[in-house]
């Protein structure tokens, strides 16, 4: 290097080759300053933390160290997740305190025992309250510390291999819950309803971790109220658990403020998500947390087929838990045990009710006894013809009992009846058998979603794809006899998709390249076209003498038809990049948007542009919002045919949309021509009276459509043009 050169960053002079790769993590670790972390220059790391961090970022598998007296972070890739929206980048190479304050009274003594000890520890479904998402999150995690040696053979770090559990965990509690629910004994003659429903909700209410509080309405006979049975975290007869509820005058209208969305739930048959309940009924309980619930669910109780509604179950949901799909799933089962309990206490009641006609309903029992024989019949020949395969393993050999025409043909059609699994089907027993082991030892159910299998069809190997389920099968005793197998191929399916996904990257590709001919294509178009208009005022300079009035006037046609050329291809390039292109999405206030527009047209000072209150901020992307106001506003005081034209912008709420209006006191627009405006090249009026491309509504469309939205517009011949435009308040994200 030559004096005059200047001394290469000390960034790059930094940089060493254990911080490697192209991952999220080795490009920060790069373009850290280290020397302001309490781990100090990379220069003078140890050769333990440079190689700790070498496997580290290499690592597939959540890993974390903690190094020094205060625990400066390193972490790679794969555990960037577990840090939620919280808690990167700004951590990274700080002391563990500040990253994990909330939970440091818990593992820093932990560290420091690892520390102090030399020995490693080792943690499984580990309780941990993290605030990674603006609240205190339940989450469980498996990890071991373990002690990194330095040179002196002195403790420098910790090295974390962790693993969240957390969904898991919870799914194992909330079927816990379920089959608590589901293992009630079942409704009797002598127990009326009410008490059946308390009961079960009892039990429901006993996982507090995730039912902060429920409550459970019947509907009373002939549907027009429901009524309160049963309470669990909440005083019954309160501001939030009223004892009874109106649906007849609520049924047809929307959510009155103060109640319960009862009817709504009843009309649609689904769940209603309430999401702030403190503002409608005070603060409620949080179950098994000391924090107030945030969230509550509504939700039918109706047996599945049924068009009745029994009634409504009412769950708070945990304070530190999302509802998430699980979570409500876990909700919508519950309501359905609920909804058979229901079910089953009412008809017991009614069979009570009906004790005259016992004899009658002997006889009635006697026939569904013959009808269900006759099902069981039908059922077995389905058995044979389902279009599903079908099979029953039996031992801990898992030995196959029986398997129905279509799983046979799945597996090539081989012999397989009576036969162990792992000599029936060698090829696939090393990936099978385990899961078929797992769910014998636990008694839980597994599924499988597009499992990847190598089997042997026609006498070679083919990679195939099933969706299925392994169900264990009870014996009397509650032990695990066997395993019922479901199995749906999707091969097909699955490499149709996979073929979809290279076809819309060729797609992406395609689209690009046509941006960039479009670009050149204009550019050079447009060029030759502008030096005609200077080779006409050139000509039209060089003869003005000699030119009579009739030839100037046609050099000025000329020129006219030259601009009218450009701007069509102007035109044209916008309308091809107005449903492709996207610009970045940020905060859009429409109101200083119009107010930039209508002094970019600059009407005349006996025209007027006028901006109502009230304009919204979008979340939208900048640019296209500018051009559809634009286009509107140029359109509406253009074709105005008056000097004191008024153009009036506006918005309204329209649920999940903003109704953006642009209104003039034009001429309007017949009946007949109000549609065909919105097509390209489309104008009123000829090009040679009004100078106009016929694009600018098309593009208008066209931008407001591609992101989620509607265009429209209401006119009368000679009261003016209302011009509408539905933009929808959460901007739609394209696939």
């Amino acid at each position: 290097m030559q004096e005059s050169d200047p001394p290469e960053p000390t960034a790059r002079r930094s940089v060493s080759p254990f911080i490697a790769g192209d991952s999220e993590m080795a490009l920060l670790m790069r373009e850290l300053d280290w020397s302001t972390t309490p781990v100090g220059p990379v220069e003078r790391w140890p050769q333990s933390l440079r190689t700790a961090v070498s496997i580290c970022l290499a690592s597939r598998h959540p890993i974390e160290i903690w190094w020094g007296p205060e625990y400066a972070r390193f972490y790679n890739d794969a555990y960037r997740p577990i840090l939620g929206a919280n808690k990167h980048p700004q951590f990274l190479g700080r002391p563990g305190r500040e990253c994990w304050a909330e939970i440091w009274h818990v593992i820093g003594p932990m560290l420091e025992g690892v520390r102090a000890t030399g020995q490693a520890t080792w943690s499984e479904d580990f309780q941990l309250i993290l605030s990674r998402y603006d609240y205190p999150e339940e989450t469980y995690f498996t990890f071991s510390y373990a002690p990194v040696l330095i040179e002196d053979g002195s403790i420098g770090g910790i090295f974390c291999a962790c693993a969240e559990t957390t969904a898991r965990v919870l799914s194992e509690r909330r079927l816990r819950a379920l089959r608590a629910l589901g293992a009630q004994p079942a409704a009797a003659e002598t127990v009326p309803v009410e008490e059946t429903c308390a009961r079960s909700l009892r039990t429901l209410a006993e996982s507090a971790a995730d039912v902060a509080f429920a409550l459970l309405y019947l509907v009373e006979p002939g549907g027009a109220a429901a009524r309160l049975v049963a309470a669990e975290g909440v005083p019954p007869g309160g501001r939030a658990s009223p004892e009874r509820v109106s649906l007849a005058e609520l049924m047809e209208s929307t959510w009155e403020i103060g109640i319960w969305p009862l009817a709504e739930a009843a009309r649609t048959r689904r769940s209603v998500r309430v999401g702030t309940p403190a503002e409608q009924f005070g603060e409620l309980p949080g179950g098994l947390w000391p924090e107030p619930c945030r969230e509550a669910l509504v939700l039918p109780l109706a047996r599945s087929g049924k068009s009745v509604v029994y009634g409504f179950l009412v769950a708070g949901v945990s304070p530190r838990r999302a509802l998430d799909a699980d979570y409500s799933g876990f909700f919508e089962l519950a309501a359905g045990h609920l909804a058979t309990t229901i079910s089953d206490a009412q008809a017991y009641r009614e069979e009570r009710l009906r004790a005259d006609e016992r004899a009658e309903l002997l006889a009635r029992e006697q026939a569904a006894l013959a009808e269900a024989e006759r099902q069981r019949s039908r059922l077995s020949s389905l058995f044979m013809q389902a279009p599903a395969g079908i099979c029953v393993l039996r031992g801990p050999e898992h030995v196959y009992e029986l398997a129905n025409p279509r799983y046979v043909e799945l597996i090539g059609g081989r012999d397989i009846v009576g036969k162990p699994l792992h000599l029936a089907l060698p090829e696939v027993a090393d990936v099978v058998v385990p899961l078929l082991d797992r769910v014998r030892a636990t008694g839980e159910p597994f599924f499988g979603n597009e499992f990847a299998v190598s089997l042997e069809r026609g006498g070679a190997l083919e990679e195939c794809f099933f969706n299925f389920i392994y169900q264990p099968i009870y014996d009397a005793a509650g032990d695990v006899e066997g395993i019922a197998v479901l199995a749906f191929e999707v091969t097909d399916q699955v490499r149709a998709r996979r073929r979809a996904e290279q076809l819309a990257h060729a797609l992406a590709v395609t689209n690009q390249d046509l941006d960039q001919f479009a670009y050149v294509a204009s550019h050079d178009l447009k060029a030759p076209l502008r030096g005609i208009a200077s080779l006409s005022e050139w000509i039209e300079e060089g003869l003005a003498e000699k030119m009579s009035d009739e030839a100037r006037q046609q050099m000025r046609m000329l020129r006219g038809r030259v601009h009218r050329l450009e701007a069509l291809i102007e035109g044209i390039l916008s309308y091809s990049r107005a449903g492709r292109i996207r610009d970045k999405v940020g905060l859009v206030d429409v109101g200083v948007i119009v107010a930039e527009c209508a002094e970019l047209l600059a009407p005349p000072p006996e025209a007027s542009i006028v901006i109502g209150d009230g304009m919204p901020t979008l979340h939208a992307e900048r640019v296209p919002v500018q051009q559809v106001f634009m286009h509107l506003m140029g359109n509406a005081l253009k074709h105005a045919r008056r000097a004191d034209a008024v153009v009036e912008v506006a918005c309204a709420d329209a649920g999940d949309f903003y109704d953006f209006t642009v209104k003039d006191n034009g001429p309007g627009i017949p009946p007949q021509f109000q549609e065909r405006i919105w097509g390209i090249f489309q104008t009123l009026e000829a090009r040679d009276k009004l100078e106009g491309t016929g694009i600018g509504l098309s593009v208008v469309k066209k931008i407001v459509e591609t992101r989620g939205g509607h265009v429209s517009l209401e006119s009368e011949v000679g009261a003016g043009a209302t011009f509408h435009v539905l933009w929808p308040k959460r901007l739609k994200v394209p696939a």
